[in-house]
């Protein structure tokens, strides 16, 4: 296993997923920081970073990342040859999740330290031990959320054996974030059940749940871990058998 995951990561250094992920992680504090007026307040600051984050930059970077693991292997036909490895297909395939997952665990804790650092630089004003923790909440949920989705990011890239599947994907997700996103703002409270069963949106539902509270208690919805956990366990099963059953002489 552990040569598995030193093959994937010696891959990486070849290729600029490195400024990928830090572009992802600096990109929407950076942001969040020109959005603020000559006032800095640290709850507009910290709750714009994590929309920007986890709304708009995410969903499309994280499928483009997962894209970029697994579809490399057939742009470079490397796939057969991978598959002839004295190593089992199940151990390659969470070979290449634990890189994902670090490249996404990367992403948001440099985003972490970024928003941080910069509105300590910005501003005087303290921030509150309640803020602060219910920040960090935020991020650690939507990390792990966002991990739940990596093997649906690696199954169309992987089915589709091209970067477009991620990219559709990723705005796919950005669609339905949005749609999560408008629907708290305009309190629909129908569509916010609806996107509260949706994987993405869920998440976002979660997120402003946690950063904003301005969501009807009322209104029936599921934790974000349920969706997510759900289609985590449908395509890590999938990415399995496809693997498994897949031909070497074709890759496919």
């Amino acid at each position: 296993m552990l040569n598995v995951f030193y093959t994937e990561v010696l891959k990486l250094k070849r290729s600029k997923l490195v400024w990928l992920t830090i572009f992802g992680g600096a990109l929407p504090a950076i942001l969040a920081i020109f959005g603020q007026s000559g006032h800095m307040n640290w709850n507009d600051l910290l709750v714009n970073n994590s929309l920007f984050l986890n709304v708009m930059i995410a969903p499309m970077l994280l499928s483009l990342l997962a894209g970029f693991v697994v579809v490399r292997e057939y742009g470079d036909n490397t796939i057969n040859q991978l598959f002839v490895y004295p190593h089992r297909r199940v151990t390659i395939l969470v070979g290449k999740m634990v890189v994902i997952l670090l490249l996404t665990l990367a992403i948001f804790a440099l985003n972490y330290v970024l928003i941080w650092s910069a509105g300590s630089l910005m501003t005087d004003q303290a921030i509150t031990e309640e803020l602060f923790w219910k920040f960090t909440r935020a991020q650690l949920w939507m990390f792990v959320l966002q991990a739940l989705l990596i093997p649906v990011t690696m199954t169309v890239g992987t089915v589709g054996k091209s970067f477009i599947p991620p990219v559709v994907l990723g705005i796919i997700a950005i669609l339905i974030n949005m749609m999560g996103l408008q629907s708290v703002e305009d309190s629909i409270d129908g569509r916010i059940t609806l996107v509260s069963f949706i994987p993405f949106g869920s998440m976002i539902v979660h997120l402003l749940d946690i950063m904003k509270s301005n969501v009807n208690e009322d209104i029936y919805r599921i934790h974000a871990l349920y969706p997510q956990g759900v289609v985590f366990l449908m395509f890590f099963i999938f990415n399995i058998f496809y693997y498994a059953k897949s031909e070497v002489h074709s890759g496919s």
